[in-house]
């Protein structure tokens, strides 16, 4: 079969049975980041307002697809950062490259839908585990979610709604690469504000608390 017919058939087989979805997130909540790019916009919610040393955040998001033509996203465990310099720390779903021998398995989101998803990100600031972070108050008071999702998506074909999580193929992989990072658009939401709960600053802080007493 030829990998045009291949892709088609992917897509129908997808469009029949979906992806794994969640319930979409409510748009009256308060706690809600929203991210726009070029037709692709990525609506998540955050419930706790606190941040820790190593946090475990739920987060629901969905991504809605205002384009003629398909999207997918990498179906990967979430992946955290933290900027001192903002305060902000980013949780990012999707890819923006390719594994090296191991290949994600490619979540479809057809020309016109939504879909959603949930998930939980492990966020550790080690960089707040110090007197010098903690003297300046350089710890978090921000979140947001990034998204990456591939478009063009015939040459990775071989990677959508295939049953693992992952496919071991390292000559794949670096077929893949150049295309994966030309085809690659980044969704970056807005900042959720946080509080910190931790070490050196924030409610658990003894010289914080004595600071708030009259």
């Amino acid at each position: 079969m030829r990998l045009s017919q291949r892709f088609a058939f992917a897509v129908a087989i997808l469009l029949l049975v979906g992806c794994a979805t969640t319930r979409p997130v409510d748009m009256s909540q308060p706690r809600r980041l929203v991210g726009t790019e070029n037709g692709v916009r990525v609506d998540a919610l955050v419930v706790t307002e606190q941040l820790s040393p190593s946090s475990s955040v739920a987060i629901s998001y969905d991504i809605t697809n205002e384009r003629s033509v398909p999207i997918a996203v990498a179906d990967l465990v979430p992946e955290s950062s933290y900027d001192p310099e903002t305060r902000t720390v980013t949780v990012t779903f999707g890819s923006e490259v390719p594994g090296y021998s191991f290949l994600p398995r490619l979540l479809l989101i057809p020309a016109g839908a939504k879909k959603s998803f949930s998930s939980r990100a492990v966020v550790n600031v080690r960089a707040i585990g110090s007197s010098v972070a903690g003297s300046f108050g350089r710890f978090p008071n921000g979140l947001r979610v990034k998204v990456h999702f591939l478009t063009d998506l015939q040459p990775f074909s071989p990677l959508i709604g295939i049953p693992e999580r992952a496919l071991h193929d390292p000559k794949l992989a670096d077929a893949l690469l150049p295309k994966w990072l030309e085809r690659n658009e980044t969704i970056i939401t807005n900042v959720l504000p946080m509080r910190w709960v931790g070490p050196f600053g924030g409610e658990d802080d003894p010289a914080a608390a004595r600071r708030r007493q009259p």
